[in-house]
């Protein structure tokens, strides 16, 4: 940090900021994130070397750089740049460094925590401002009535036991169920109708980006309905932050109250406990606590409970004692009722040869299909045109499922020939029997869809022309539109090659 009596040399600042230039970053950098991320990680950070090369911030310890640099660096670049752009200058590498002088203060602080027992880390990132400041005596413990259980609830920091907002659009009703996700909607369905009772604790684990979140806001959006008691909902990064600040603050004791007497719990990606032991042995309790008192807990994780790594074999255990369930990418048909709905829900009128489009092009995850759709919708309002489906793909330029530079013909055909018993010869050769030209159509079709190759090469691999092709293309999708039975024939043979 630079202070009167540590000024760098002259020869290394080029270019000194103006006053308010650390206040334009933090500012930028508050606009997008939750507030009680950002109170979290950049209330102690201060402006360090500042050069015509590269721009340095300090912070106090090294638990706090790391961190920074592993989940925020990108934002704080980010930010950076667009400051220095507004200014006239140009962009200037950005770091994360150390200053003495921050940490000094702590020394004290760490000492009394080290000798009551305060896990060392979590002490010293909530009293180097990584964590809200306030003073004990500025957090009174006042009575917050009951839960339905009869175990009184206190109220202790507003961040410490502050409720995270649910998304009023994350309910049942705006979730697309298809045969990727039906168990897990199902078991979400039963507990929101009947928590504590119908399958508990209730474990959903998948990828990013498939619904986990929805679902588990949907049950939280269900019982808080019916008035089914007080539902506490959070995300296990949360969790842990206030656990930490808990200690800090020596409110453990409000803390436990408070989450150990709701009477349904929900933590949104578990896996964040990997390596906190401290945060683990705490959870383990609240687990206990609630399980025995027949209270609801909801889980979800992008890891099945037994492989989330340096988890504890008990709580791995306890994961398991309800209903573990998985949430799979979306088949064609579900990215398709997605595409619609979520167009529906912004009064949007999105025709079939555009959702098509739409969820041919975008096969990774819920969410991305869902940004393809704004993307869209985006695009028609700001060029006032109408949603066609040239205007998707202008919108979409660029936009590729990640499948498309990992599946090559060869993949294609495979699968064909499975499920059709025939031959990649037979495939390739000269034969136009029903047997084999209907397999070979869909194999055109799916080598279109899933790879980057054109017409005429699809065309030649299969040793035919590219209107051959255009041809078999043409006949699978009017098929398709006709013929229930074998729409889901295609559907399945996608699946399976979005699985593969």
């Amino acid at each position: 940090m630079l202070t009167a009596g540590n000024r760098l040399p002259s020869q290394l600042i080029m270019h000194a900021p103006e006053p308010s230039f650390l206040d334009s970053v933090l500012l930028r950098l508050r606009e997008r994130m939750r507030p009680e991320q950002f109170d979290s990680w950049f209330r102690g950070i201060a402006l360090g070397r500042f050069s015509e090369e590269s721009v340095e911030y300090c912070v106090a310890t090294g638990f706090i750089r790391d961190w920074l640099n592993k989940h925020y660096l990108d934002k704080i670049q980010a930010a950076t740049q667009e400051v220095l752009m507004e200014r006239g200058e140009r962009e200037r590498r950005v770091s994360i460094g150390l200053d003495g002088s921050l940490a000094e203060s702590c020394d004290e602080l760490l000492a009394d925590a080290e000798a009551e027992g305060t896990d060392q880390e979590s002490a010293k990132a909530a009293i180097t401002g990584v964590f809200d400041q306030f003073e004990p005596e500025s957090l009174p413990v006042t009575p917050q009535g009951s839960g339905t259980n009869g175990s009184p609830t206190t109220a202790g920091s507003p961040q410490l036991l502050a409720e995270t907002l649910l998304n009023r659009d994350y309910t049942f009703d705006n979730f697309v169920v298809g045969g990727s996700n039906q168990l897990p909607h199902s078991a979400a369905l039963a507990v929101g109708q009947n928590p504590g009772r119908a399958y508990n604790p209730l474990f959903i684990h998948g990828n990013v980006g498939l619904g986990k979140t929805h679902l588990l806001q949907s049950i939280c959006h269900s019982i808080k309905k019916r008035g089914g008691g007080r539902v506490v909902y959070l995300s296990c990064e949360e969790f842990t932050n206030r656990f930490i600040q808990a200690i800090q603050l020596g409110k453990l004791d409000v803390f436990r109250e408070y989450y150990r007497s709701a009477d349904v719990l929900v933590i949104d990606d578990i896996q964040f406990l990997s390596g906190k032991e401290k945060t683990q042995e705490e959870f383990f309790h609240t687990f206990n606590t609630l399980y025995n008192a027949q209270f609801q807990i909801v889980i979800s994780s992008d890891k099945s409970p037994a492989d989330i790594a340096t988890v504890q074999e008990r709580l791995v255990s306890r994961f398991k004692w309800g209903l573990v369930t998985d949430i799979q990418p979306p088949s064609f048909q579900t990215r398709l009722a997605i595409v619609k709905r979520k167009a529906l829900m912004r009064s949007a009128e999105v025709n079939d040869e555009v959702a098509q489009f739409i969820a041919e092009r975008v096969t990774a995850n819920i969410r991305e299909v869902e940004g393809a759709v704004i993307k869209v919708i985006g695009v028609s309002a700001i060029t006032d045109r109408p949603i066609t489906l040239a205007l998707a793909e202008e919108a979409l330029q660029g936009v590729t499922s990640p499948h498309r530079s990992q599946i090559a013909i060869p993949d294609v055909i495979n699968i064909i020939g499975t499920e059709f018993a025939v031959s990649a010869r037979d495939l390739t050769g000269k034969s136009r029997t029903q047997k084999i030209s209907l397999p070979r159509q869909i194999a055109m079709h799916l080598a279109r869809k899933y790879t980057e190759h054109t017409l005429e090469e699809i065309g030649l691999y299969f040793n035919r022309d590219h209107t051959t092709v255009m041809y078999a293309l043409t006949k699978i999708k009017q098929r398709c539109e006709t013929d229930r039975l074998f729409r889901d024939l295609v559907a399945k043979l996608c699946h399976r090659i979005e699985a593969s």
